[in-house]
């Protein structure tokens, strides 16, 4: 009967480590999340915003998205 104790034991006890380690990290993303200056973007529109030549967006802060790239745009030269 001590065995299966002892086993009960460690298992409440390694259930409670992993608890812990959770909510460690969860306080850790929650932590950056708060100091973020940029807000998360807005839902998507209906229509389509206008491409502006030079326009770039920021990502949001904490979503863990790439920055969207800006096609490349003519250097301006009149043909």
């Amino acid at each position: 009967m001590n065995r299966k104790l002892y086993l009960v034991l460690l298992v409440v006890l390694i259930a409670l480590a992993a608890t812990g380690v959770y909510v460690r990290q969860r306080a850790k993303a929650a932590a950056l999340a708060a100091n973020c200056d940029t807000p998360a973007p807005p839902p998507p529109q209906a229509t389509p915003p206008p491409k502006l030549p030079g326009f770039a967006i920021e990502p949001a802060c904490g979503t863990g998205a790439a920055a969207p790239t800006a096609p490349a745009t003519a250097t301006g030269k009149a043909k």
